[in-house]
């Protein structure tokens, strides 16, 4: 498992939050290149686990099944703990809480294209 990193600065990209339970985004784009910071906004820990899930009910947002895919895991134990990644190839990376079952989320990476 990665550990979290302690941040002195704020991060360069974008930030997703761990609140109430939930990735927040849940849907996050990003060019290729972009470092995602996770941050911890609760007291309780959580993981930020790179993998499939599977059979997200839709009415309680609770994932049947998951399977790791050894991407990224951080556990992020207690609020303002941070995890930071960067995104090198373009993709559809979903990732997930392992202690949560209803903390799902996408980061969508697109591939830089240039300016006329």
């Amino acid at each position: 498992m990665t550990a979290p990193t302690a941040t002195t600065s704020a991060p360069a990209g974008p930030v997703i939050n761990l609140s109430s339970l939930t990735f927040n985004p849940s849907t996050t784009t990003v060019k290729v290149g972009t470092t995602v910071t996770w941050r911890n906004d609760e007291p309780i820990t959580h993981t930020v686990t790179s993998g499939r899930f599977e059979g997200v009910d839709k009415s309680t947002g609770l994932r049947a099944s998951q399977r790791p895919d050894g991407t990224f895991n951080a556990k992020l134990a207690g609020k303002g703990k941070t995890f930071s990644f960067t995104f090198t190839k373009p993709g559809t990376y979903t990732y997930y809480c392992d202690i949560h079952q209803g903390m799902n989320a996408t980061i969508r990476v697109v591939a830089n294209t240039a300016s006329s």
